[in-house]
């Protein structure tokens, strides 16, 4: 069998093998990575197991015997962490360990920062590899086909594919066919903002450094609107669009001192879309970072 040549590929030729076996969800990484680089790779990942070293959330180490480690942070809470991470530090090594024979110790600030030109390429490929090997593309649009976007259905997907909301959310923007956008924010401020193929077309993309609207600031410190929140809420124009009445989710943030807005634009109709090329998330942000 030959090797494939990008993160994409290699994540469906191992999340195809995983349901052709009839295994379940969610994905055990642990296992694929164990057993399928023994029998393929003279290097194999010959041991996964905790590491004790708080901070960084996964390493990818080569050991003295020739075969590598994966490793990562046990005492890590946040549901669908762990799991995302095992698929991040086995796409470093499938892509990345002839590259780097050091291997990689990788953080959330490694996981999340598109703009760093260090890691970027790295990083981002990783990040891709693991998303379609624990959120195989047809069987995420089974799951929201015809479906309006909730916080249970995005729950259930996080659920089924045992992955973080923030790594869900971003995972149906990429595949829906709804006009959406979905923004990070720290301290008031937008990170980074991903628009679907839809929205892309209403040009709802928000730069770094774009000030969060002053009502969604609003929604999200009060403690008191928790319920508004989980169901979201109807915002005028003017607000994430100049001209679009928008539909607001505000989720707190898996990551650190982040949040998350999730925006669909329900009123924008029907969109007439020009041929483009295919977009994902990362590659979205890896392009886009290099302007």
């Amino acid at each position: 069998m030959s090797d494939p040549t990008t993160p994409a590929a290699w994540a469906n030729q191992f999340a195809s093998l995983w349901m052709v076996c009839g295994q379940g969800f969610p994905v055990d990484v642990k296992e694929i990575a164990l057993e399928v680089t023994k029998t393929r790779f003279s290097d194999p990942v010959g041991l996964v197991r905790a590491h004790g070293i708080q901070g960084i959330d996964g390493i990818l180490s080569k050991r003295k015997r020739g075969d590598w480690c994966i490793s990562y942070d046990e005492t890590i809470t946040v549901p669908g962490r762990i799991n995302f991470t095992l698929g991040h530090e086995f796409g470093h090594y499938l892509l990345h360990r002839k590259i780097r024979e050091e291997g990689f110790q990788c953080g959330q600030a490694e996981m999340l920062d598109y703009e760093s030109p260090e890691s970027r390429k790295f990083e981002s490929e990783a990040n891709k590899f693991a998303s379609y090997l624990l959120m195989p593309a047809t069987d995420f649009r089974s799951q929201i086909e015809g479906q309006v976007v909730t916080l249970d259905l995005l729950g259930h997907c996080a659920n089924r594919y045992g992955t973080s909301f923030t790594a869900t959310a971003l995972k149906w923007v990429e595949l829906t066919d709804q006009p959406a956008l979905l923004a990070m924010a720290r301290d008031g401020f937008i990170c980074w903002s991903y628009p679907s193929r839809r929205a892309r077309l209403l040009r709802t993309y928000l730069p770094p450094g774009t000030p969060v609207p002053q009502s969604s600031l609003r929604r999200l410190n009060s403690a008191a609107d928790i319920n508004r929140r989980n169901q979201g809420s109807r915002v005028p124009p003017g607000v994430w669009h100049p001209e679009l009445e928008a539909e607001e989710f505000v989720i707190i943030s898996d990551h650190f001192d982040l949040a998350i807005f999730l925006v669909r634009f329900p009123y924008a109709g029907m969109v007439e879309q020009a041929e483009e090329k295919d977009w994902d998330a990362f590659t979205f942000f890896e392009n886009r970072a290099q302007g």
